[in-house]
């Protein structure tokens, strides 16, 4: 048989560690057995985190559902709409102060080019500026007296008080994005899960229980928050975190010189997703709005399990060799695109049924819609997959390039089939702009992997 040293001997050879002496060899047959043994553990480990990232997903769906009926059951539709927009301001801030430093934290944790602890304390030191600038832009909205403009409705102490989200929602997902980086995935995915489950239990309590009303929700958003920050702190603390905010211009130079480049990406990506939505509603109304919105939140379920895939493959690129991914990742790919064209075929028989029981037959008209966006959802939840392996060899600018032209795409597309196709025509520049954005990462794939054709 062969032995355990020499098995670790093998399996370490295969990863490129050059741990043997000269006069240290095995058999070579031996080391390919081995090294089939280590890739299919490889791909267990890989369908345990996208089966848990999945399960974790659709447990989360449940729980947000169940507060989203207490909000608007014991909130009334004005509540529940105050409280979305007092939350909507941290989130938006989060987003555009946010600076790609997650996506960074995940490639430099992952490929091990920067420790942990510096990027745990770059990450509270640009959390802190980020608070900083988010606070003093909404201290000017209130002195200028701009709330009530952008605002209608709102209070400004719920809308000051709800900015406490900010700093906890900055540092929390640059910890998490560490955590992800090293691959706990199962972690991230328990977190999530217990986060979702005690919204609903806080929520339950003071907005049911003590009737606080929107004070409730927002001391209830506000306690889990703060709560799952410290229990995301306590993991990453034991991977090695450092919470004492440093600015090392080395490192603030290199994680915002990749993060970026992955900021403008997903921020192209966000506003091709979202634009058509404001275009349908300036050209054809809020009418129109509710019935495609059915459209896409059922479109884009195929989603699911490619955000999943890409979730867990984005650090595995960043901590693996070319070799390895340029096996692997085709291999995701192809059975992603199968899985999604089954689960538009689904859609596609399926659908009217499902909004008729769902959303009741004033919805209907969004069937068409939803068929004319099934094939770009398809593509484009395989083409996340090739992003994802993308961003993780290091190429994130690559995938602004993608978004910016797709962005472009659904513009033009949008202006013109809208006027006269209706929300249809909003569904079919959507699925261009999505065929367009797959086919170009088709391409760069193509051409950062150095593989041919044929293996995709």
């Amino acid at each position: 048989m062969f032995g355990k040293a020499n098995f670790e001997r093998c399996f370490a050879s295969c990863l490129d560690e050059d741990i043997l002496k000269p006069s240290q060899t095995i058999n070579s047959s031996q080391c390919i057995t081995y090294n089939a043994l280590a890739s299919r553990i490889t791909k267990n480990v890989f369908v345990h985190q996208v089966g848990s990232t999945v399960i974790a997903q659709g447990v989360t769906l449940l729980l947000s559902l169940a507060t989203s009926a207490i909000t608007a059951r014991w909130l009334g539709p004005s509540g529940k709409g105050q409280l979305a927009m007092i939350f909507m301001v941290p989130a938006m801030f989060q987003m555009f102060l946010g600076a790609g430093l997650g996506p960074a934290n995940v490639y430099y944790v992952g490929s091990g080019r920067l420790p942990v602890h510096q990027l745990t304390a770059n990450s509270v030191a640009f959390s802190m500026i980020g608070t900083l600038v988010g606070v003093m832009v909404v201290l000017l909205i209130l002195m200028g007296d701009f709330l009530h403009v952008l605002f209608p409705g709102v209070s400004s102490d719920y809308l000051m008080l709800g900015m406490v989200a900010l700093p906890i929602g900055l540092l929390n997902s640059n910890l998490n994005s560490i955590l992800q980086g090293l691959q706990r995935i199962i972690t991230l995915n328990i977190l999530t899960v217990v986060g979702s489950l005690l919204t609903v239990l806080f929520m339950a309590a003071l907005v049911i229980g003590l009737e606080f009303g929107i004070l409730g929700a927002l001391l209830a958003v506000l306690a889990v928050q703060v709560a799952m920050l410290f229990a995301t702190g306590q993991c990453a603390k034991r991977e090695g975190a450092c919470f004492r905010p440093k600015w090392d211009s080395q490192v603030v130079r290199t994680t915002l010189m990749y993060g970026l480049k992955c900021y403008i990406a997903n921020l192209l990506q966000f506003f091709n997703y979202r634009l058509d939505v404001f275009i349908v509603n300036f050209i054809l109304g809020p009418v129109s709005v509710g019935i495609y919105g059915v459209s896409v939140v059922m479109a884009e379920l195929l989603w699911q399990l490619p955000n999943a895939a890409s979730f867990v493959i984005f650090p595995k690129s960043a901590n693996s060799n070319q070799e390895a991914m340029n096996s692997f990742t085709p291999q995701v790919f192809r059975i992603i695109l199968a899985i999604t064209i089954l689960g538009a075929i689904g859609l596609a028989l399926f659908g009217k049924l499902i909004i008729l029981v769902v959303f009741s037959s004033v919805f209907l008209d969004a069937y068409i819609p939803l068929l004319a966006l099934l094939p770009g959802v398809v593509l484009l939840g395989a083409g996340k997959v090739l992003a994802n392996d993308i961003a993780g060899r290091g190429y994130p600018h690559y995938n602004s390039i993608t978004s910016g032209l797709s962005l472009v795409v659904t513009i033009i597309l949008d202006l013109i089939l809208i006027p006269k196709m209706g929300v249809v025509g909003a569904a079919l520049a959507s699925t261009v702009s999505y065929a367009l954005t797959f086919f170009i990462s088709v391409g760069f794939y193509l051409s950062v992997s150095r593989i041919k054709h044929v293996h995709v």
